[in-house]
């Protein structure tokens, strides 16, 4: 009876305090919804405030762009001109992904753990395993970008972010022209409820009752 539980006691602590990942999958906020974003523009993604802004405001749109003819992802990318404003189709759709002189910013509402980014190029192929062409990510301070690789980029875990900004790498021969199309991001700091002190001494009377009740 105790040890059954000590160990109810556990999974329930465990369940309160574990940190919850938000999945930020752009290829499904696209999907029959493909538009540009003006600056400043808020998107829920699992209990995760997500605030998107360009590489200059009012200059670009972080744009979210549907899957192609063929059926391939594509995810957030960067127009520059919309058709009809903020939440229209990019006027240009050769000009919809993160290519020369663009990039697209990130800042969340508090401050999370960031992986298991995926990224396609500008015809919508995978761009995951490549170990030779590279992006530029800025953590936090927006102007401090680290070149990678999208095969780098990919294995990528980072804590402690606020902001991230994703552009095309005009450092280099390198650069390539790509999609976001997502990652997850896990809350840094999950508080323990209220509640989960009281549960758990709860428990713990219950299984010292027990072992009394046993013993007598």
């Amino acid at each position: 009876m105790r040890k059954a539980l000590i160990s109810v006691a556990a999974v329930a602590a465990a369940g309160l305090g574990v940190a919850h990942a938000a999945v930020l999958d752009f290829v499904a906020e696209a999907a029959g919804n493909e538009r540009g974003v003006a600056d400043g523009t808020v998107i829920n993604f699992d209990g995760l405030n997500v605030t998107f802004s360009s590489l200059s405001a009012g200059a670009f749109y972080a744009y979210f762009d549907d899957l192609d003819a063929l059926g391939k992802p594509a995810g957030l990318g960067v127009c520059e001109v919309l058709a009809a404003g903020p939440g229209s189709e990019c006027a240009n759709t050769a000009d919809d992904n993160i290519r020369a002189d663009e990039a697209v910013t990130l800042t969340f509402d508090q401050t999370v753990a960031v992986s298991g980014f995926s990224f396609t190029d500008k015809d919508h192929n995978d761009l995951n395993s490549n170990n030779i062409n590279t992006l530029l990510i800025a953590i936090n301070d927006p102007m401090d970008f680290v070149q990678y690789t999208f095969a780098e980029a990919v294995a990528l875990v980072i804590a402690g972010v606020d902001l991230i900004r994703f552009a095309f790498d005009t450092t280099s021969q390198t650069g390539a022209q790509f999609y976001v199309n997502g990652f997850e991001a896990v809350p840094s700091d999950v508080p323990l409820p209220a509640a989960a002190p009281l549960l758990i001494m709860g428990m713990a009377g219950l299984s010292f009752a027990g072992r009394r009740r046993k013993q007598a």
